[in-house]
Formats: C-alpha cells, structure tokens, sequence
C-alpha cells in the first residue's frame, strides 16, 4: 500500500512537470524551440514573447490557483466533515467579488498610490474576502464557540449579502461597466500576469504550510470534535487556523483570478480516490492534481471555441470548471447515498 501510494505521488510529480512543460505551448499560435528558446540567446522573437510574456504567466497562474484551491477544498470537507463543502462555501469569494466590483463600479481601477505592483482592483478583491473571512468567523464566535456548523451558516449569509450588494453595484453602473463585472465573476487566470504570480505564491505557500502541518489534527476532526479533543486535539485553535489559513489562500486566488468554483470539490474527490483519507498525503496530493487540473481546463477554454468554430473567443476557465462540477454533482446524486453525501 504505501508502495502504491509513493508511485501515485511520484506519477502526480511526473503528470505536473509534462503540464508546466506543455500546457504553454497549446494554443493557436504554433511555438518552435527557437521561439522558446529566443530570450535565451537575445531579444525574444514576437512568438518568443507571447509564449514568456502570456502563456507561461497563465499557466503558472493556473497551476498556483489550481493547487491552492484543492488544498482548501480538503481542509473545509476536513472541518465540516461534509464531502460537498468547497472553497466558496464561506462566503470567501462572494466577499471578493463584491470588493472587485466595487472598484469596477467607482472606477478604482488603477494602482495603489501609483505603484504599477499594487493594483487597487487585486487590493480590493483580497479585502473583500479578508473582510468575509473575518465576519463569518466573528459570527460563529458570537453565537458560541466558533462551531463548523455556524461558521457553514454564517457564509452562506455572508455570502447572499455580498450577492445582493453585487447585484446592486451592477444594477447601478452603466452596461460596459456591468459587463466588466460580469466577466471578472466568471473566473479567468489570463489576467493576472507575472507580477499576480509573484503575488500569489507567498500567500499559498504559507497557507499550504499551515494546513500540512495540522495534518494530524485534521484527521482526527474529520472524526468528530470530541474524538480529536480526547486525543489531546486543541479543537478550537485548530479549527481556527486551519479556517483562517484555507481561506486567506483562497482569498488570494480569488483576488487574482475571481472565483474559479468546484475545483476545490473536484480535485480533492478524485486525489482522495487515488491516496486515502490520510491528509499527510492527501494534501500535497491535492495541490499536485489541481495544478494539474486547472491549467488543462484553461488551455480547453482557451481554445475549446477555437476547435470548435474557428473563433477567436476565449471562454472563461470558470465556466469550464463549472460544467464540470455540474456533471460531477449528477454522478455524485446517481452513485452515492445520500446520507453518505450529505453527512456531518
């Protein structure tokens, strides 16, 4: 068994690799070794650039994101022991969403203090979900204790508000306007760059360090909370830090890429299927497979029309992660039980 499960690990390595290595070299414009390798030896050729300045960014955009939000989905189906508990149940991403189209709506769409690394538009998006992060977890506190139940209400409700609040911002800004909320609302990693990379990575990789290291206290909260507190578990910092850092790591993605759902349902699901419950695994298995995950999905909304019609569009990667988890919602209704579905 752990045989297997090194050899899934080192597949999963393997399958990121090809990714990071492939996945910029699809799309409509043909790249050869020379356009590739063209910064190398001088100024870059005009493919040179679109594959260094445009695709390698997306894609390692896709991947960080992809790896974040998967790491995040283990931890709340951790905590709410609940198999259908993702990323955005929290009201991470609603909170975002509304900073975003705030910013969009009143024109703040520069940069900070005109630093070109700062844009107002990331900084808004990331307070808004810092902020509903931290109302939520207020809530649970005052009703008693922080319990995950709460906390799962709690985003919810967050989350209608922040809704009704988008939906207003749209109602009040003019059509281009609205339709540059619409569009951020859908989730894309083409817009980030480099710098949002750069940006990203700190946050997920302290994030990701903090999850793995309650690895153990995760396993025995998806026990129950009085099973872990008899096995010497601090239920409460626990909870609390393994809370707040899935949500700041998806806070982050979301600031960057706007809300990319069901990864965080998907990847988890398949990664759990391949290595265990056991989360010392499951969570760098995880952030493999939705690194893997993400950038394909992206390379398919870049280039799905493409295929299909000829056409230039790009569709958003949101949508392509959607209608996948929709898919995965109907196989879940027809193969599992339902209390094994919706168990607490």
């Amino acid at each position: 068994m752990r045989t297997s499960k090194r050899t899934a690990m080192i597949v999963l390595a393997l399958l990121l690799l090809a990714t990071l290595a492939l996945a910029p070299l699809s799309g409509a414009t043909a790249m050869t070794w020379s356009d590739v390798s063209s910064g190398w030896r001088g100024a870059a050729t005009t493919n040179g650039q679109i594959f260094w300045g445009w695709r390698v960014p997306r894609v390692g955009m896709a991947a960080v994101a992809g790896a974040a939000l998967a790491v995040a989905g283990c931890v709340f189906q951790a905590l709410f022991r609940n198999p259908l508990a993702e990323p955005f149940t929290l009201g991470v991403a609603s909170g975002a969403s509304l900073g975003a189209a705030m910013g969009l709506h009143f024109g703040w769409t520069g940069a900070v203090f005109g630093m070109r690394f700062v844009p107002t538009l990331t900084l808004l998006a990331f307070a808004g979900a810092s902020l509903s992060i931290v109302l939520v977890w207020s809530i649970a506190r005052l009703r008693g204790g922080g319990s995950t139940n709460t906390l799962l209400l709690g985003g919810v409700a967050i989350g209608f508000v922040c809704a009704a609040a988008i939906l207003l911002m749209q109602f009040l800004s003019a059509r281009p306007v609205t339709n540059e909320i619409v569009r951020w609302l859908m989730g894309s990693v083409d817009r980030a760059g480099a710098a949002g990379v750069l940006e990203t990575i700190p946050f997920v990789a302290a994030g990701l360090a903090v999850v793995w290291y309650l690895h153990k206290s995760l396993d025995l909260l998806m026990m129950g909370e009085l099973v872990a507190a008899g096995r010497g578990v601090n239920v409460g910092r626990a909870r609390g830090a393994a809370y707040f850092a899935a949500s700041l790591i998806t806070a982050a993605v979301v600031a960057q890429c706007g809300p990319i759902a069901f990864v965080g349902l998907l990847v988890p699901h398949m990664m759990r299927g391949l290595i265990g419950p056991g989360h010392r695994l499951l969570l760098p298995a995880a952030a493999l497979g939705g690194a893997i995950f993400l950038p394909w999905c992206d390379v398919a909304a870049a280039n799905l029309l493409r295929w299909m019609r000829d056409s230039a569009l790009q569709i958003p990667v949101g949508v392509i992660t959607n209608f996948l988890g929709g898919l995965f919602f109907i196989y879940l209704l027809l193969t599992r039980r339902e209390d094994s579905m919706l168990s607490t």
